[in-house]
């Protein structure tokens, strides 16, 4: 089985992928991130293809605090390589519209304890990938905004519907919807957060092979 990650990177990354099993082949690929693009993958390979977020990764976890920040809360990289997200926290720091932090953390441990003393945490996924920070959230038992299209988690509809996942597709969106829950704390602090769904390895390889 091949394990294939990001497909964002370089001019045509399917056809990357598609050379590789040529050069060495494989009996299946397991997507680990953007199972929104599983039938075009499916379409160009011949092998089984499978996107079983968050497939053998596992996450720290964290207990939140009894009255958590109502503070927007952003952890990640504003680099060359992230001009959406980049736009997108400048934007809310100039229209200051809402309680809003950005952050950078140098591990996962950090992060998980800096998202559990927030209310609400803002992911922006770099390029319609089920980025880490989707399950890292999760695990610290927090709801998040996702800054993005419900579609970028393909087939798997109940990450999407989730109760402590929300979705915006716009900086006007965005504001309107953490204004609306930051105005009912008490409601916002109970909305239940379920760990990611994790798969145990045999039930992962198991799927991971199905034709």
């Amino acid at each position: 089985m091949l394990a294939c990650g990001d497909h964002h990177h370089g001019n045509n990354p399917i056809e990357t992928l598609a050379a590789y099993l040529v050069a060495e082949p494989h009996d299946a690929v397991l997507r680990t991130f953007n199972p929104a693009l599983v039938a075009q993958v499916r379409q160009r390979l011949r092998v089984p293809v499978r996107s079983l977020p968050p497939t053998f990764f596992r996450y720290p976890s964290a207990v939140p605090v009894e009255r958590p920040h109502l503070e927007l809360l952003h952890v990640g990289s504003l680099g060359p390589h992230h001009p959406r997200r980049r736009e997108l926290v400048a934007g809310l720091q100039a229209r200051g519209q809402l309680p809003f932090r950005h952050a950078s953390t140098s591990s996962p441990e950090e992060a998980a304890a800096l998202y559990a003393q927030h209310a609400l945490v803002l992911n922006v996924p770099l390029n319609h990938d089920l980025n880490h920070r989707f399950f890292e959230v999760m695990a610290a038992g927090v709801p998040q905004v996702v800054f993005g299209d419900p579609g970028l988690v393909g087939e798997h509809r109940a990450l999407a519907e989730r109760p402590d996942v929300f979705w915006a597709s716009s900086l006007e969106e965005l504001e309107e919807l953490v204004l609306r829950l930051f105005a009912e704390p008490q409601r916002l602090w109970a909305i239940p957060v379920a760990p990611p769904p994790y798969w145990e390895l045999k039930d992962l390889l198991k799927a991971a092979f199905a034709p």
